[in-house]
């Protein structure tokens, strides 16, 4: 458990993250608000979600510190847990896959559609083992041949989960692919065929490539990237009607461009989740 520098909020919501583990599918934290108008300072959350797109859930706030982390403590075990139980059920290779095991990860050739390995490092320590390494490649920038861009779009094929990796990232196409993999090749051939073509990778605005977008209701938000710019990473929103983008928020580093990007995608949710509440409670009072 580690505690975090940068202030992150939990939506709007007024409570701050004080500390977080990411273990498994799931991050779980502690939040502080002591401001809190009924005596709830403290709160534990978890957090899931796939690249930009996220939420929490399992939210359970008290005003005793001490009870907020039994709770957090539970949630981490059943994480632990639930990993060890994979790992058990997993019918591959506990230690990592190695370059041995890989053809060379060739940027010359074009690795969409097939079965890859995943760098270990590139994963977290729960993480760090065969079956969890190899992925399907369905689409992107940087899994054709000669890349022009780094990203990596597939799917792990042990549990189905989406993911986004780096080229370099890669270990390289798996030699022996196991038996249980083969199987499951039809199946995301399937979903890579009715997965529409990323248009995002080849949209540019004012030298920013779009790479990332998010549609919320009415609005959609995109993260766009420019290396030779002194801001490499943008984020802009646009409405639905509306030519162009605007509100651009301008970063260095690309984490804190995405953070971005989920943040502004996740203030519009709650915002669109409150006005609905809004119009339901005025529905029941005309009743």
């Amino acid at each position: 458990m580690s505690e975090n520098n940068d202030k992150r909020m939990i939506a709007d919501t007024g409570y701050e993250v004080k500390y977080a583990i990411h273990i498994g599918s799931r991050e779980v934290l502690i939040a502080e608000n002591m401001a809190d108008p009924d005596g709830q300072f403290y709160m534990k959350a978890e957090y899931s979600g796939y690249e930009i797109i996220g939420q929490y859930d399992r939210i359970v706030c008290s005003s005793n510190y001490l009870a907020i982390m039994d709770r957090f403590v539970e949630s981490v075990t059943r994480q632990i847990a639930e990993i060890r139980n994979d790992i058990e059920c997993a019918d591959f290779q506990a230690s990592p896959i190695t370059a041995e095991q890989c053809y060379p990860n060739d940027n010359g050739v074009d690795i969409t559609g097939e079965i890859v390995a995943i760098k270990a490092s590139a994963l977290r320590p729960e993480y760090r083992r065969g079956d969890a390494q190899l992925v399907f490649v369905t689409h992107g920038g940087g899994a054709r041949a000669n890349p022009r861009s780094n990203s990596v779009f597939c799917y792990h094929i042990n549990d189905g989960q989406q993911a986004r990796f780096e080229r370099h990232q890669v270990l390289g196409r798996v030699k022996e692919i196991p038996k249980w993999a083969r199987d499951q090749i039809d199946f995301f051939q399937a979903i890579r065929e009715l997965s529409a073509p990323a248009p995002a990778e080849t949209e540019k605005v004012g030298g920013y490539t779009i790479t990332e977008r998010v549609q919320v209701g009415k609005t959609l938000f995109v993260l766009g990237e420019n290396p030779k710019a002194p801001s490499p990473y943008v984020t802009w929103q646009r409405c639905d009607g509306r030519q162009g983008y605007d509100l651009g928020h301008y970063l260095t580093d690309r984490n804190k461009a995405i953070n971005d990007l989920r943040r502004r995608a996740n203030n519009e949710r709650e915002n669109l989740s409150s006005e609905k509440d809004r119009r339901l409670t005025e529905r029941s009072r005309v009743r």
